[in-house]
């Protein structure tokens, strides 16, 4: 009995002996960050081509795009996520007939929320009104634009012959 009376003196001063010496348990923390960098971003969508009808020399697609009015204009949406600048290129001849001659090639791009035209021209501009190079949209915006262009000599009668005409206009968007 003096044996466990002892075994039993010793296990609780060496139990208190390793709580007193037993430092306090400490919180510990750590943040952790997040981050990352987004690219000024523009997307096209919803373009739709246009169509092209003759005129008194000239082939054109605008009807749409204001004070114009042959053919049909096409239309792209664009979204962008930053400010962004926005220009037209010159028409380019895919195809047309053997003797059509377009030396006066013009392009319009119509924001049609903000009411407001850029233009792209070579030779003799067609539409001499419109002659602002480019368009600015806010970020996080997205707007729908018309699209025309004429192509031809103006006012050379017999210059639109019959046959296939096809061109394209280049839209580009620029983020700020």
């Amino acid at each position: 009995m003096k044996n466990l009376r002892r075994l039993a003196l010793i296990t609780g001063i060496a139990a208190l002996g390793a709580v007193a010496f037993n430092p306090k348990a400490q919180a510990e923390t750590k943040d952790v960050n997040f981050s990352t960098t987004v690219s000024k971003l523009c997307s096209f969508s919803a373009t739709t081509n246009g169509i092209l009808s003759p005129g008194d020399g000239w082939v054109e697609g605008t009807t749409g795009v204001p004070l114009l009015g042959i053919g049909t204009a096409g239309s792209t949406t664009l979204s962008c996520n930053g400010p962004a600048t926005v220009s037209v290129g010159i028409p380019v001849k895919i195809l047309a007939p053997s003797g059509f001659a377009d030396p006066n090639r013009q392009s319009v791009i119509y924001d049609t929320e903000a009411n407001i035209v850029a233009s792209s021209a070579t030779g003799d501009r067609l539409w001499p009104y419109y002659n602002t190079p480019s368009i600015t949209i806010a970020a996080d915006s997205s707007r729908t634009f018309k699209v025309g262009m004429s192509a031809g000599s103006a006012g050379t009668a017999g210059n639109v012959v019959a046959g296939t005409y096809s061109y394209k206009v280049t839209v580009t968007a620029t983020p700020n």
